[in-house]
Order: C-alpha cells, then sequence, then structure tokens
C-alpha cells in the first residue's frame, strides 16, 4: 500500500470510518487519496444521517470532478485488502465478537512508537483541534470544554497515541515549574564513571515493593525505560505508596549507568495555588448535586421535591428563602436517571423500567426549577451515553424532553465552564472506583481527599485497565489543563468539601439511598445535602434536605 493511501485509510478510520472493498479499490484512482478523504469527511458534518461507512457511491462523484483517474504507476504493487476497522466497544464496555481483545494493562499499548516506515507524517493520525470556548445563557457561561463527540478507532495504535499525548502535554505541565527546569527524560539519562545527580521525567510502567522495605518503580518515555530505586525512608515511603499506574511524574536522585536511579524524591505536576477570581459585584450562588438516580426506587423522591420547592423559595426559613432567590446556576454531575441494565437484576430495584420514561421524569423535575437558574447537566455512568471517559454529551433520542428546556445545557464528562469569571471543572468522578483504593490515606467515606490527590496529579483517571474504561481518542482530555477553581464530582454518593491551593473540591453525594449492592460493600451514602458556591466569595454552605422539615443551611 502506497504511503498516501496508507495515510487517506488511517484518516477515515480515525474519524471513525470505515472503507469498504470496493471504496477502498476506487480510493487507489485518485491522484491525491488524502485530499479526497477530507473532502468527504467535511462533506459528512453536515450530512443527516451520517453514514456508517465510506463506501463506493460516496468517492465516485468525487472521481468524476477530478476528472480521468490517475494510473498506477508501471509496475507498481496491486492495492492491499481493504483493513478492517476497529470495533467499537458494546455498551458493557467489551468488544464486539470476533473483534481484538482490549489491553489488560497499558504495557500493552506502550509508549514506545511505531517502526519508523510507520511514521511518515501521511500515516501519522491527525490530532483533532481544541473546541473553542462557546458562550451561552446570554454569555454569563462560556463552555471551555465538553461539547465535543469524538469518534474513537480501539486499535492498538489508537492507544499508543493516546499515551504518546498523555506522556507529551503531562511532561511540558511538569516542565513549567520553577524546579524542574533541568529535569531530562529517561532516555537521556547521562552515564560515566562516577554518580550524577538527575531529576528524570517519565511515566509510571510498575511499582515492586519488597519485604525489606525498599521499593523499585519503573518509568518510561517514548524511547527508553528506566528501573528507579527507593530507600526505606518512611517520608521517601509514602510518596512511593502515594504513586498511581500510568501518572507521569518526575524524580530526583543520582544515576551512574543511566540504566538505573537511586532516588530521594518524587515530585508530582500538581496544581499552582490559585487566587480568588474575578466575582460577580452582588451575591450569586451555584448549586452542585449529582446522582439524582430518577427511576430508582430508592430514589428520594419527597426529599428531592423539597429542595426543588426550595429553589422556588416555597419551603424554608428568611435565610435559606434569601439564598433560593440569589440561587442562579444548578450543576448536576452526572447519574440524572438511573438507568436501565446497568448491573444484573437492576429491574428489581427500578421504580421506571423504561430509559425514555426515566428522561421524561427527569425532564418533569427539572421543568420545576425556576427559569432564572441556568442547569448544566453531565453523564453519569447510569446514564444513556458511551461507557468511555471521556463521555460526549447524554444521547439526545434517550433525553430529548431534557434537551428542549430552555434553561438547560447538556454536555460530556469531563467539562470545563467558566461561569462569571470563576471555572469550573465537571466530571461525574468514575475513576475514583480505582483511585480511591489505591492512594494512601483515601476512603469512601470521604471522597474529596481522593479528588485533591487527582489534583496533585493533574488527571482525572491516572489508572489504566482496572474498572474505569478509557477512550483512546488521540489527545488526552481527562488531563486537568487549565486548573479550576472549582472541582465539582459525584459518583460516590458521600457528600464532602476540601480546599486545596485556593481551589474548592466538591463532592456532590446524591438523591438516592443505600441500594444493595452498597450494603454489601460497605458503603454509606450522605444523600439530600447540597453544596452550594458563593461565586462572590468562593465560599461554600451546605444546605440539608436529609429530613421532612424545612430546609436548613449548615
Amino acid at each position: 500500500m502506497s504511503p498516501s493511501i496508507r495515510g487517506a485509510v488511517e484518516r477515515a478510520l480515525c474519524s471513525g470510518y470505515q472503507l469498504t472493498p470496493e471504496a477502498f479499490e476506487l480510493l487507489g484512482r485518485f491522484g491525491d487519496p488524502a485530499a479526497a478523504i477530507e473532502s468527504l469527511l467535511s462533506s459528512f458534518e453536515t450530512a443527516s444521517p451520517k453514514p456508517i461507512a465510506i463506501e463506493a457511491a460516496h468517492l465516485r462523484p468525487l472521481l468524476d470532478r477530478q476528472g480521468a483517474p490517475a494510473q498506477a504507476a508501471p509496475g507498481a504493487a496491486a492495492p492491499a485488502p481493504a483493513p478492517k476497522a476497529a470495533a467499537v466497544p458494546d455498551a458493557a464496555g467489551k468488544p464486539a465478537a470476533g473483534s481484538y481483545s482490549w489491553p489488560s494493562r497499558r504495557r500493552d499499548a506502550t509508549l514506545r512508537p511505531p517502526p519508523a516506515a510507520a511514521q511518515s507524517p501521511s500515516a501519522a493520525p491527525a490530532r483533532p483541534p481544541q473546541a473553542r470556548p462557546t458562550a451561552v445563557f446570554g454569555g454569563d457561561v462560556t463552555v471551555i470544554s465538553g461539547s465535543e463527540d469524538r469518534r474513537i478507532g480501539g486499535t492498538i495504535d489508537d492507544f499508543k497515541q493516546y499515551f504518546l499525548d498523555r506522556y507529551g502535554r503531562m511532561e511540558s505541565i511538569l516542565r513549567r515549574r520553577a524546579d524542574l527546569r533541568d529535569a531530562t527524560s529517561v532516555s537521556n539519562l547521562p552515564h560515566g564513571e562516577r554518580w550524577q545527580k538527575v531529576k528524570a521525567i517519565g511515566m509510571v510502567t510498575s511499582k515492586r515493593d519488597f519485604k525489606d522495605g525498599t521499593c523499585t518503580v519503573e518509568l518510561e518515555d517514548t524511547q527508553d525505560s528506566v528501573r528507579v530505586s527507593f530507600k526505606a525512608d518512611d517520608a521517601l515511603k509514602k510518596k512511593v505508596t502515594r504513586l498511581l499506574k500510568d501518572e507521569v511524574v518526575c524524580v530526583s536522585g543520582a544515576t551512574k549507568t543511566g540504566r538505573t536511579i537511586l532516588a530521594n524524591d518524587i515530585i508530582w505536576p500538581d496544581v499552582s495555588y490559585r487566587q480568588r477570581p474575578a466575582h460577580p459585584q452582588e451575591p450569586t450562588y451555584a448549586v452542585l448535586t449529582s446522582d439524582v438516580h430518577i427511576g430508582s426506587k430508592m430514589f428520594m423522591e419527597e426529599n428531592f421535591r423539597g429542595f426543588l420547592k426550595w429553589l422556588n423559595c416555597e419551603e424554608g426559613d428568611e435565610r435559606s428563602t434569601c439564598l433560593a432567590e440569589q440561587v442562579k446556576y444548578l450543576l448536576i454531575a452526572g447519574d440524572l436517571v438511573d438507568g436501565v441494565g446497568i448491573y444484573p437484576n437492576q429491574e428489581e430495584e427500578l421504580s421506571i423500567t423504561d430509559l425514555h420514561t426515566q428522561y421524561e421524569k427527569a425532564a418533569e423535575y427539572l421543568a420545576m426549577v425556576p427559569e432564572r437558574i441556568r442547569i448544566i447537566v453531565i453523564p453519569g455512568n447510569h446514564d444513556a451515553c458511551r461507557p468511555t471517559l471521556p463521555t460526549p454529551p447524554i444521547y439526545r433520542e434517550f433525553a430529548q424532553p431534557v434537551y428542549d428546556l430552555k434553561n438547560v445545557v447538556m454536555l460530556g464528562d469531563p467539562a470545563t465552564v467558566n461561569i462569571e469569571g470563576t471555572t469550573f471543572l465537571l466530571t461525574h468522578g468514575r475513576s475514583l472506583d480505582d483511585s480511591i483504593p489505591s492512594l494512601p490515606g483515601c476512603d469512601f467515606k470521604t471522597p474529596q481527599n481522593a479528588m485533591v490527590e487527582l489534583l496533585k496529579s493533574r488527571h482525572l483517571a491516572p489508572i489504566f485497565g482496572e474498572k474505569t474504561p478509557l477512550a483512546p481518542e488521540s489527545s488526552d482530555r481527562l488531563i486537568i489543563d487549565p486548573v479550576p477553581d472549582i472541582f465539582h464530582a459525584g459518583h460516590i454518593h458521600v457528600e464532602g468539601i476540601a480546599s486545596y491551593r485556593g481551589i474548592v473540591v466538591v463532592n456532590s453525594g446524591t438523591w438516592q439511598a443505600q441500594t444493595k449492592f452498597q450494603l454489601s460493600a460497605g458503603i454509606v451514602p450522605k444523600p439530600c445535602i447540597a453544596p452550594i458556591i458563593d461565586l462572590m466569595s468562593g465560599k461554600t454552605i451546605e444546605m440539608n434536605f436529609n429530613f421532612s422539615g424545612p430546609a436548613q443551611a449548615g
């Protein structure tokens, strides 16, 4: 296959389209196959419905406009059979029957680039353009990211590109630190007759603890790997325990061979201290919530109705009613409904067994929110959405009644929005299932502590291959950049608030009582508490609706 045809085919696959054998054969007759594919993909942007595959019928009009077909050079090899498109995972996150197996660990998708023959510019997947900020709600809210809906292929090369992008961008974030300007990469470590001090940036690929208290870690970059040893020093050992697989860090220490490092410190990308952002000139509040689980038998409907009545200033004492009058935003971090088929025998715990009806009911509840309050909704793992992170907005075909509400904007996970000068990072928090058990000092009773650790890692889901399925997009949208003023998640069903370097960290709990699964796992929800952010002062308030009386501000 010629490089030009290979590049055109790769471009089509990275955009989510396979070619039929007839289309592939026809592509070889173009003088510039890449230009033909680009023209075709541009036309697909406005097509409704979009085609599933590129067929010969799509290419023939372009070939006719081109004129006489280009002749193959004498002795040129016949076009190779059309490559098969990568299978898209099913709703459970598993490949379709007959497709390849997803890597069980990131080592199967190593950072090392493919052979030189496959690295020509035409063959490299095109990196999607960065989303342009979009003003909504009359300009009071700017959507920085979260409206993207990128197609994924799911091949090993797609995973390579994903981790290459993660490594490159995280390395750049580390090098912004004043104390790491002299850092080097793993493949550029010096070697000589004497020990030399080094600071090496790499991705954690493995970690091994020994009985004597020592530990070794393997770091790699795009070209090489190095073994890092740590002494059994208590303070250092605590840092080593904090290391997560697949995150990018810098270790400082000494090396003699360039193949091993004796380390004395670990440096994470981390966030710089945030100064209080520009703020409204009058009291303005944003309510943060998540995990409503409408449709579940455990949905605490009366409590949620009490919350809605409070927003309408129909319930509460004078203080809380005055607060409700100044609420201008409602941010919902996923699991608006309980979904269908999320886990075995879920139908036994559903009061509404149809997904469309669940969203119709959700729209009824959200319609009770005063129109002066702007609502932003992102998906959770119980919503009708792609099961991998990043996740595009909830599927419109299921949630059309919610989309029809004039004061609602639907975004993906993660989403970054600027609300009257304050930057919010919204994510459902699925990766907390992996991060909490892996981080010392973190548990499911205080999910906000694990969220602080994710800020230090500058990544929403560092660990690959565990419970959190990651989509191999060509750029890693789970990197925390820009740094937010407010970091909001849910998923754990336990409300909690923390502060880290000027950033307010909020896990917004739930409106669902304890499920059978949570009971078996020992997880005790902390429901019906609505954290509220004062955009003027940056302070947080907790409104408690977990009782039958009027709302109370905590």
